[in-house]
């Protein structure tokens, strides 16, 4: 009877893969990020979460989660000058929705995302988004290091200059009226992952595109691998003390670089954050990050970075995330965000 459970278990995930997988041909292609995250990094691992930075992460959670995740986010940008005008409140806002299948070395994700892009500050008018992008992760682990493989595809569909005036138009142009296809929205990705753990110390490379789909053609090249790589270095204190008694405090901090060659496409982050363990099942973790884009080599220019926030905070597979990114020199501009997430 194991035997025949097993069997149909393997032929569920069988289907649920196939459906998830198809779905990549007439979906999304979007940041599925809610805010430039400064809880994740390519070398962090031992958090469910962390295996969306880096697939390397999937066989070096701390504790094995159940076989499904899910979770939501809503965020918008705005500058101060963005209000006063009719529907102000909705400029870049973005919905995502993802769900995670998951075992110890393989996760499955399908990610759906709907945004708002407005056109123009003085009138209410829309081109709408709607997004699927569907990922596969595959990892092992032997002690010390863990290596991963990543594919991801999808595309979007787009609902174009819709009139938004009122709760009314937002619900109806943004789930109900017609789509149609955005050409050239269509992408693939294949990725690697590494991590080397050495506790307190790890490092970690991600590799976003080893493959890649260029002007519909799969594509291998130095450009986009040196574009896409990030090489991260981080610190963390210990889950346990000595004494095996769960650290109240529990400290993490990384520094990331990604883009080896252009500066047009070269990031750096410096990231921490703090958690706060107050059960095995319950714990509220407080984060910061400076990130900054298009960064020459050693000549730091705040006008180009963001500086970010974000608390999460739960018990019992159960938990909640706000977070807000605003420029790093003013409050010129900003960006809320709140999110959902449980684990089974």
């Amino acid at each position: 009877m194991i035997l025949c459970y097993n069997r149909a278990m393997k032929r569920c995930l069988a289907t649920i893969a196939a459906i998830l997988l198809s779905a990549v041909l007439s979906a999304a292609a979007v940041d599925y990020n809610a805010i430039d995250s400064p809880l994740q990094s390519a070398a962090y691992s031992g958090r469910f979460y962390d295996i969306f930075s880096n697939p390397a992460a999937l066989p070096l959670m701390e504790v094995q989660p159940g076989m499904i995740a899910v979770r939501t986010n809503i965020r918008d940008s705005f500058t101060p000058s963005d209000f006063g005008y009719g529907f102000s409140g909705v400029q870049d806002q973005m919905w995502t929705v993802d769900a995670t299948f998951i075992s110890k070395y393989i996760s499955l994700t399908a990610y759906y995302g709907l945004e708002y892009d407005r056109l123009y500050r003085e009138n209410p008018i829309y081109d709408v988004y709607s997004s699927l992008k569907v990922e596969l992760n595959a990892a092992y682990a032997v002690p010390y290091f863990s290596f991963g493989i990543r594919i991801s595809g999808g595309n979007q569909m787009v609902r174009r200059d819709k009139d938004i005036n009122n709760f009314g138009d937002y619900i109806t142009n943004g789930w109900f009226t017609p789509f149609e296809r955005d050409t050239g929205s269509e992408f693939f990705n294949l990725g690697l992952g590494a991590i080397l753990d050495v506790s307190p110390f790890s490092l970690g490379v991600y590799i976003g595109k080893i493959l890649t789909l260029s002007n519909g053609q799969l594509y291998i090249g130095g450009d986009a691998i040196a574009e896409s790589t990030t090489i991260s270095a981080a610190l963390e204190g210990p889950r346990y003390t000595s004494r095996g008694d769960l650290m109240l405090v529990r400290p993490r901090a990384s520094f990331s670089l990604t883009g080896l060659v252009e500066a047009s496409t070269r990031s750096i982050e410096f990231e921490c954050d703090i958690t706060f363990q107050f059960l095995p099942d319950a714990d509220l973790t407080i984060g910061v990050s400076y990130l900054e884009r298009q960064h020459e080599w050693v000549i730091f220019n705040p006008e180009n970075a963001t500086v970010n926030f974000m608390m999460r905070g739960g018990a019992k597979g159960f938990y909640g995330i706000i977070g807000v990114s605003f420029k790093a020199t003013d409050f010129t501009s900003f960006a809320p965000m709140i999110g959902f997430s449980w684990i089974s």
